[in-house]
């Protein structure tokens, strides 16, 4: 080996810790969970490109001490027990920056060495949208479990009275058999809509998209609720111009957009002298379609306030639940009618003032 070759090597000696620091880095970087590794004063000496992103830390970070960049006191005390020879552990962290996030921490110690002495490394995942969909699924149990109990209760109150009920006891019978009646619907239509909203879900409903005409739907929906507006003395009026573009749609998925809509105005305007419109028009520009066709359900009812019509589209979200439940409402309804406008590529908007009504809007595509 020539002395040309020794130098060659020692250079590639040294420059080898480099290439390997630089390599670490660069991996570290590219990595989607975030990661913070601090000394034995508990002050922070390497983070990464994802922890600075989740957390916004200031660039200046490194260096300072833990608890002026992220001052919770489990992260400190997860730290200094890893410090101390403590095993791994995992801790749960709420960070609240632009917006609110949950973090799983890993806590652990590293190997002591020459170099960097004694340190702790924290490996940080981003757990918020789990964390919602764990308390969406817990709701969801709670409230169907609810809405279950009550009919399911009542129906099985009924049927024991009627068994030992006298048969030839028409007078008493009746008193059983109407709100066992009444019961059951409430039942099937929960169990229906669960279903409906399951199917969505599994993308296992396959909507058939095809050209059809608005005035005719909703002259059968209408047909269909007669004798619940007519039992409820409201005046229902219709107004679809005869020239309406047909929209892109699935006619059963329509039927049940408009049908619950129009329930829901029958049930949420007081009886006696209300109203209901339903109105159709042709729009412009509506979101990615050129031409779109609004079809509008008006009530004259009691309405809402602000703060609940952002939420009125939530799976068992009811503005009234005590006026709800006496009505049979399992608060399903307006969450069904959402993602199926959705699912047919269109938009519901809702406009409402209390005591004054509300109008909920279905924009869907013309077919020209």
């Amino acid at each position: 080996m020539t002395e040309l070759d020794s130098l060659d090597e020692l250079g590639a000696e040294k420059r080898r810790p480099h290439a390997k620091a630089n390599l670490f880095f660069a991996v570290l970087n590219t990595m989607t969970d975030g990661v913070m590794v601090v000394d034995d004063r508990l002050r922070v000496v390497v983070t990464n490109r994802a922890l600075r992103e989740l957390l916004i830390l200031p660039p200046a970070s490194e260096g300072q001490a833990l608890s002026r960049v992220l001052p919770d006191a489990r992260l400190r005390d997860a730290f200094q027990k890893a410090l101390d020879g403590d095993p791994a552990r995992n801790i749960e962290l709420e960070h609240r920056g632009l917006q609110r996030r949950t973090f799983d921490v890993l806590v652990t110690h590293l190997p002591d060495h020459e170099v960097w002495g004694h340190r702790a490394l924290a490996v940080f995942r981003d757990v918020t949208e789990r964390r919602a969909l764990e308390q969406v699924l817990r709701d969801f149990i709670a409230n169907a479990s609810h809405e279950l109990r009550t009919p399911v209760t009542a129906i099985l109150g009924y049927a024991e009275t009627l068994v030992d009920l006298p048969p030839k006891d028409i007078k008493s019978l009746k008193k059983f058999t109407d709100p066992l009646f009444r019961h059951a619907l409430r039942l099937t239509t929960l169990v229906n809509r669960l279903l409906d909203l399951s199917r969505l879900d599994a993308r296992t409903w396959q909507l058939d998209l095809q050209p059809v005409e608005v005035g005719p739907l909703v002259q059968t929906v209408l047909e269909g609720l007669r004798e619940a507006s007519v039992d409820a003395g409201l005046s229902v009026s219709v107004h679809v111009p005869a020239k309406l573009p047909k929209v892109l749609a699935d006619s059963g998925a329509l039927d049940i957009v408009l049908g619950n809509l129009v329930q829901n105005a029958i049930k949420y305007t007081p009886p006696g002298g209300g109203r209901i419109e339903v109105r159709a028009r042709e729009v412009e520009a509506q979101g990615p379609f050129p031409v779109s066709v609004a079809i509008a359900v008006i009530d004259s009812g009691i309405g809402i306030n602000a703060d609940d019509q952002a939420r009125v589209f939530e799976r068992f979200y009811r503005v009234d639940p005590g006026r709800s439940r006496r009505m049979g409402g399992v608060g399903l309804g307006l969450s069904l009618v959402r993602e199926l406008v959705q699912a047919m590529d269109g938009r519901i908007e809702l406009s409402s003032q209390i005591g004054q009504g509300s109008r909920f809007t279905v924009l869907l595509p013309a077919v020209k």
